[in-house]
């Protein structure tokens, strides 16, 4: 009897080991780095003046469109360039005919 009760229990502890590391996710309890990195600010920033959305993180990029001044601006990415210094990935609203649609583009700062 004693050898049995000691297979279940053994039998329950192996079981348990198996199942319990497929619920946890991989790396455990680490943060990734896009994770920390996160916006912390609540509400949307309003721009000052007026400046240019670009499609790409440099100066030669297309314009895709001017946001005026007293636009919401949600910053999403930071990117800062050894040669072309500090730029931003930023998500403005903008308007064309009654409809407003996101655009998303770079700026320099």
């Amino acid at each position: 009897m004693n050898l049995i009760s000691t297979f279940i229990v053994w039998t329950w502890l192996l079981g348990i080991s198996l199942v319990v590391p497929t619920t946890l996710p991989a790396g455990g309890a680490q943060k990734s780095i896009i994770q920390q990195s996160e916006n912390n600010l609540g509400s949307p920033l309003i721009s000052l003046r007026e400046f240019n959305l670009l499609s790409s993180a440099s100066y030669n990029s297309s314009i895709l469109t001017s946001v005026k001044p007293g636009t919401p601006v949600n910053i999403l990415k930071v990117w800062d360039g050894k040669e072309n210094g500090k730029w931003l990935l930023v998500s403005v609203i903008t308007q064309n005919f009654c409809q407003l649609f996101y655009k998303r583009g770079w700026v320099n700062i």
